[in-house]
Formats: C-alpha cells, structure tokens, sequence
C-alpha cells in the first residue's frame, strides 16, 4: 500500500469530512480523506437538499448555516462545479387559524433575529407555489432558502480538494483509530496503518463508534429518515417546502408564547407510529422528493411500510395535485443528532491529536463552515464563527438522548 504523508487524516465522506478536506488542503495542510464506501453514501446523500435558514435559531446555530448561506452563489465557481444548486427560497404553508396565529408570531420573530421572512396570504403563497390547494390560508417565506443535489454537493468539495494535493480514498474501512504514548497517530484500515499528526472524526452517526477503539464516548446519536421520491414530472415546484406538520419538531418554534402541539399534529402520524418532518421539493431532473418520515430504531437503513405510509398519507391529504404523481423508490438514511442540535466541533480532552466534527443535523447548511473551522483551528488562526459552543465537554451535551428536537 503506498499512502503519501498526511499531516491530516479526515475520516467520513459527507459534506463535513469533504469540506474539511478541501478547506484543509486549501490552507496547505497535507490530507488524506477516507471514505468506507463511496463519497456521500451516508446521511450527505440521502436528504432533500434543503439548506434551510428557515427554522435555525438565533446564536451558534444560525451562525454555522448563515455564514455558509453568504458565500453560497460563489460556491459553484470557486469549486468549479454543478450542484444544481437553486436560490429560490422556501415556505412554511398553514391551513388553520391556529397555524396561522403561531406562523404570525413566528414571522415577527424571524425577522427580529435577522432572518429575511414574510407572512404571505393563500392568493400570494399559491403564487408563488401553484402546487398549494385553495384550502391553505397562507404560508411563511424565507428567500435565504436553497437546495443543492446532496450527492453532488460533497463531490463537489471532493474533487477540490483533490485539485489542491487533497488524497481521497473510497472504499476504504477505518478499523481503529491508533495511539502511541497517549496520542491518537493514525488510523489501521485494511491495507495496514496511515499516520497522520491530526485525526479528525467526521463520520456522523458513526463517531461513537469509531471512538468505542478507543475505549471513548462520543455523544452522537442515530434517527432515521425515511424519503420517497415520485418519477420525474414538469416543472411545478421551484421553493422548497414545508408544511404545517413539520413545525413542532422545531424548537423555535416550541419556544413561541402561542404554539401548541395539537395544532400541529397529524392522525396518521399516530396511525403509523412515526412522526413526520413534511417536506416536498422537486429536482432539476422533475423528481417530486417527499419527506421525512422519522423514528430512531438504530442503524437501520431500508425504509419501512409505516414510513412510507406516513409520508404518502400526508402528501395526498395536503397537496392532492400529486395525486397523479409516479413513484420511482423509497430510502432512508441514518442522521446524526446531539442532544443540544449542535454538532461538536474540537479536539477531544485528553486525546491529543484527535478532532471530532460531527454530529450535523442540518449538514447541508452547516457542514461547509464546520469545514471552514477545521482548517482554521488546525491552522491556528482567528475561527470564522466562535467554537465555543461546539466544545466536546460542553455541560448541554448530554450522555444519552432517545430524541432529537431541531
């Protein structure tokens, strides 16, 4: 096995590890990126393509997706590629009194935390989406919405990296992470030992147990996500959507003086035991992709009949001009959670020359700066968003969590 000198190994394949690489070897930093399977075959190419400015709370949340948002529209050139990326902004659509109550104080407050929103009416919000019935009462609008085609996305950074002496393997299982005299030093995968004088765990659900070699907790946790996608149909759809049932999964939301749960419940959630984060876009291609069924049953990776039905009972109920739509598949895919909604983002205490960078639940957004602040803390230089919050010993990460709130 021939493997050049690496002063950083960066293990994980999705958006979080291919923009560590890139930014890494943009900074002159010698990097080896590993990948188990195949670049973005985990939770970075599995969702939607949302990036999301919608729902992010004020702080260290919205600072990680808006500092990505910023530089988005260059981001196709400076990386010299497609990822079918679209700047059209995205809606919450609400269909009852209740709903529309909550969506107002959720508008006033939007914009009181510096996030561009408007409260449209049902004339203005099926204008702006014709795919909204004439039973919706209005919708909310963020123009800092976007989508990207995930996949693309991650290869995206990949190659650029690769283009600045960046060395990517795929296909290449990480056994253990390796110590000598009390430092992580490398990683053992098949083919023998890499080495490296920075570690950095980006594999999502799977840094704990990574971390498990060596005898370390990582509290990083599994929920699944379930998606189905309709064959391709004419354009119909260019803003990315929400509905109503999504909202409550959203701790901003649950902080707001007027929300109540039960106005944003569903019976088929209850009907089919999995809660549901109502999303509907459509690609560049015309697929319609339909989510997220959630549950947290592990590392389980082929989507279900209840989620499924989950998904399907929600689409006809509340957007009946998909009725007609061809479906293509189903799947699903394990995403990372902490139980504070923030990823960790730090050397391990205690574990000289080991970083972790996981834990994204909305990577799409976040995963380009956590990139960013990799290369800037392995650089030593002023980091472009405090890393303060994302401390791995920080007192809200708590050592076990059965759910995830975003």
């Amino acid at each position: 096995m021939t493997h050049r000198p690496a002063d950083v190994i960066v293990v994980g394949g999705g958006i979080v590890g291919a923009s560590s690489a890139y930014y890494l070897a943009e900074r002159g930093f010698r990097v080896t990126l590993l990948e188990a399977r195949e670049l973005a075959w985990g939770a970075s190419g599995r969702n939607l393509g949302y990036i999301w400015l919608h729902c992010r709370r004020p702080g260290p949340e919205l600072d990680l997706a808006m500092t990505a948002r910023r530089s988005l529209s260059q981001l196709p050139g400076q990386l010299d590629a497609d990822f079918e990326l679209r700047c059209n902004g995205g809606m919450i659509f609400f269909k009852t009194e209740a709903q529309a109550r909550v969506m107002s104080e959720f508008v006033r407050q939007r914009n009181a935390d510096g996030v561009e929103m408007r409260l449209l009416d049902a004339r203005e919000a099926r204008e702006l989406a014709p795919l909204l019935p004439e039973t919706v009462l209005g919708a909310t609008y963020c123009p800092l919405d976007a989508q990207v085609n995930p996949g693309l996305y991650v290869r995206a950074f990949a190659a650029a990296a690769q283009r600045l002496g960046a060395e990517v393997r795929v296909g290449t299982p990480v056994q253990r992470l390796h110590t000598e005299n009390g430092r992580v030093t490398g990683v053992d995968v098949l083919e023998g030992r890499l080495s490296a004088a920075t570690v950095v765990l980006a594999t999502g659900a799977w840094a704990p147990e990574l971390a498990r070699t060596l005898g370390l907790e990582v509290p990083v946790y599994p929920m699944r996500l379930q998606v189905v996608s309709t064959a391709p149909m004419p354009p119909l759809l260019d803003k990315l959507l929400y509905g109503p049932v999504a909202v409550k999964q959203y701790r901003i939301f649950q902080d707001l003086r007027g929300f109540c749960a039960e106005d944003f419940g569903a019976d088929y959630e209850s009907t089919y035991e999995r809660l549901l984060l109502q999303a509907v876009c459509q690609t560049r291609s015309g697929n319609f992709l339909l989510g997220c069924a959630m549950d947290y049953p592990g590392f389980v990776w082929e989507p279900d009949l209840p989620g499924i039905a989950t998904i399907t009972h929600g689409v006809l109920q509340d957007l009946p001009a998909l009725r007609p739509a061809p479906f293509e598949r189903a799947w699903a895919g394990v995403l990372p959670f902490t139980s504070d909604n923030l990823p960790i983002i730090d050397f391990v205490p205690g574990y000289e020359g080991l970083m972790v960078a996981a834990g994204h639940v909305f990577g799409n957004a976040a995963g380009p700066t956590t990139g960013r602040l990799v290369a800037e803390i392995l650089a030593g230089v002023p980091t472009t968003v405090d890393v303060g919050p994302f401390a791995f010993d920080r007192p809200s990460l708590a050592p076990s969590a059965r759910e995830s709130t975003w």
